[in-house]
């Protein structure tokens, strides 16, 4: 979903560089300590909501589109109180992996994620095999990659690179239905759900074995 630009979106930003991280930050080792990660955080509903429920868990949320980021972050000027467990960041993922350390996230989130859908932009995928490969190395033993899409193809070829690369134990959803309780519904969920799409859900853990 395309996004327009918000002419009041860089004054926001730039008055709330506490909670507006960007690539500096991350250059300059200026991130604050964070245990559960969203890739591609998009507007900040999921992650808002999770931060709410669980006042115990600090969370970062990655965002690459600017205009997005800056809705993420006016929504969560507007609660009542802002809460001091979230912060979101406006930089290329591949830019912050290389510096999380072994075996730190206790979950990474990645919901309805680019699915890049022509073949030699595969590689691009938040679920490509070497990107799993980084998810695996940074999350601890027990950690939990989760995985939301509501396109069929992505999701079914992200299923084959979850079972070529082994480590994982993974557990396949096709047409989830919220169950799961302490789960959120991001924005792009909401919309997909209201019009009767089938979303489909990946759940990965890592466990006990290593390379």
């Amino acid at each position: 979903m395309r996004l327009r630009h918000k002419s009041w979106a860089e004054e926001l930003l730039a008055n709330n560089r506490n909670l507006a991280l960007n690539k500096e930050d991350i250059e300059q080792g200026n991130l604050p300590q964070f245990t559960a990660l969203e890739i591609g955080s998009g507007c900040g509903e999921f992650l808002i909501g999770k931060a709410l429920a669980h006042p115990e868990i600090n969370f970062l949320g990655v965002e690459i589109n600017r205009t997005a980021f800056a809705i993420a972050i006016k929504k969560l000027l507007a609660l009542e109180k802002v809460p001091n467990n979230i912060h979101f960041l406006n930089a290329d993922i591949a830019l912050l992996l290389p510096t999380i350390k072994d075996e730190s996230l206790d979950a990474i989130y990645l919901n309805f994620n680019d699915p890049w859908p022509k073949k030699k932009h595969n590689k691009r995928r938040l679920t490509y095999p070497t990107k799993l490969n980084e998810y695996y190395r940074i999350l601890k033993t027990g950690g939990t990659l989760f995985y939301k899409s509501d396109n069929d193809v992505y999701y079914e070829e992200s299923k084959e690179y979850f079972t070529e690369f082994q480590k994982f134990d993974a557990e396949f959803i096709d047409n989830y239905e919220q169950t799961d309780v302490d789960d959120v519904q991001s924005e792009y969920e909401q919309k997909f759900r209201a019009i009767g799409k089938s979303i489909h859900r990946i759940i990965a853990t890592k466990g006990d074995k290593h390379e």
